[in-house]
């Protein structure tokens, strides 16, 4: 099973630390083993958007016309969604984190990450096993007029 972290980057900074991938992974990572860092945790709020889990479900489900299943595991809300006998976890860890559990990369690609580049560019995931991360979608370039 692989696991991706989602984070919901503020335009701002996604626009700045588009090509500063690197930079933004140390900082989300610092941030994970270091909750109780005051400073961190501000940061990261300040960063980060809160991601609406249950809209970014229903969103996809409309999307791909997929089932989901909702539980709750250890006080935390989360989905199923099922395609083709697979299934994917969206997890919500704290409102600003979802926590994505799926076979493979693939798997989440076209389960999930599709999807979400339609909803929003500024989505930020990391996979830390793996040390792969990176934004869900290029930024759109704005057209000078």
């Amino acid at each position: 099973m692989r696991e991706y972290a989602l984070f919901w980057i503020k335009d701002e900074f996604s626009s700045h630390y588009f090509h500063k991938t690197n930079v933004l992974f140390d900082f989300l990572k610092e941030w994970k083993y270091n909750p109780d860092h005051t400073l961190s945790t501000t940061q990261f709020q300040y960063v980060t958007k809160p991601i609406p889990l249950d809209m970014l479900v229903h969103y996809v489900t409309e999307k791909n016309r997929k089932p989901v299943e909702m539980t709750y595991y250890q006080n935390k809300m989360s989905f199923v969604i099922q395609c083709k006998g697979q299934n994917i976890r969206l997890t919500q860890m704290g409102n600003r984190e979802v926590r994505i559990t799926a076979e493979s990369l693939h798997q989440a690609e076209t389960m999930i990450f599709e999807t979400l580049r339609t909803f929003n560019h500024s989505f930020f995931i990391m996979d830390e096993d793996m040390r792969q991360y990176g934004w869900i979608a290029p930024i759109k370039k704005e057209a000078i007029l």
